[in-house]
C-alpha cells in the first residue's frame, strides 16, 4: 500500500501544470477576422463596392457570438459579372468565434436573407444561404489581416431560376484608427455553379469601416 501511495505522489509531481492560456494580440474586436465584438457591445458597419451597398449592425450576446442584420441596395446579382441587375437585399448576421489566442482568431458565419432583382422590367426573387469561415491575424495593435472562405449558397425562384452554389475563397485588411473605429478593404473572387447552366464568375470587392459603440 505504502509503495502504491509513493508511486501516486510521485506520478503527480512529474505531471506539468496546465498551461496558462495564450494573450490575445491586438484588438478585441473585428468585422473581417474571426473576433467577435464583445459581450454587450454593438457595432455598426458601412460597406460600398462591388456588387452592393450596404449598412449593418451587430449586437454581441456573447463573448464568443454576435447576431445581426444588415440591408443594402444591390446592382449584381450575388456578385455574377453577367448580371448587372439593380435590386435590395437583407440578412441577418450570425459570428460564432471558434478560437481567439495570440494574434490568430477563427470564426464560422451564417448571413441568410432574401433578394431581388429588376430584371427585364419584373421582380426576381431569391434567397441566399451563405456558410463562411474567418481566419484572422493581428499583424500589430492597428492592423489585422485576414483570410475567409464563403459558399454562399443562392436559389432564385421562378422557372428561371435554381440552385447557385459559389466558391468564394478571399483575403481582406482592417486598419484601427482608434480602439473603436476602423477601415476595411476586402476581396473574394471564385466561381458559381448553377443549376442547368456553366459555371460563372462571381466577384465581391468592397470598403468600409465599422464603428464599435
Amino acid at each position: 500500500m505504502n509503495a502504491l501511495l509513493l508511486s501516486l505522489v510521485l506520478h503527480a509531481a512529474s505531471l506539468k501544470p496546465d498551461a496558462p492560456p495564450v494573450a490575445e494580440q491586438g484588438q478585441s474586436w473585428s468585422l473581417l477576422s474571426g473576433r467577435t465584438v464583445g459581450d454587450g457591445r454593438g457595432a455598426i458597419e458601412a460597406v460600398a463596392g462591388w456588387p452592393a451597398v450596404s449598412v449593418g449592425y451587430l449586437r454581441g450576446v456573447a463573448p464568443q457570438f454576435d447576431v445581426g442584420v444588415r440591408a443594402g441596395f444591390v446592382y449584381g446579382r450575388e456578385g455574377l459579372l453577367s448580371a448587372v441587375l439593380p435590386g435590395l437585399k437583407v440578412q441577418g448576421l450570425l459570428k460564432l468565434r471558434l478560437m481567439s489566442a495570440g494574434a490568430l482568431s477563427v470564426a464560422a458565419t451564417f448571413e441568410p436573407g432574401p433578394f431581388f432583382n429588376i430584371e427585364y422590367g419584373q421582380a426576381v426573387w431569391g434567397f441566399s444561404l451563405p456558410l463562411g469561415l474567418r481566419v484572422g491575424v493581428a499583424a500589430s495593435s492597428a492592423l489585422t489581416l485576414a483570410l475567409s472562405f464563403d459558399v454562399p449558397l443562392w436559389v432564385q425562384f421562378g422557372p428561371t431560376g435554381g440552385l447557385a452554389v459559389p466558391f468564394l475563397p478571399g483575403v481582406g485588411v482592417e486598419y484601427f484608427v482608434k480602439s473603436d473605429l476602423l477601415i476595411f478593404a476586402r476581396g473574394r473572387i471564385g466561381p458559381t455553379l448553377r443549376q442547368n447552366r456553366l459555371a460563372e464568375l462571381a466577384l465581391d470587392l468592397s470598403i468600409g469601416l465599422g464603428w464599435r459603440m
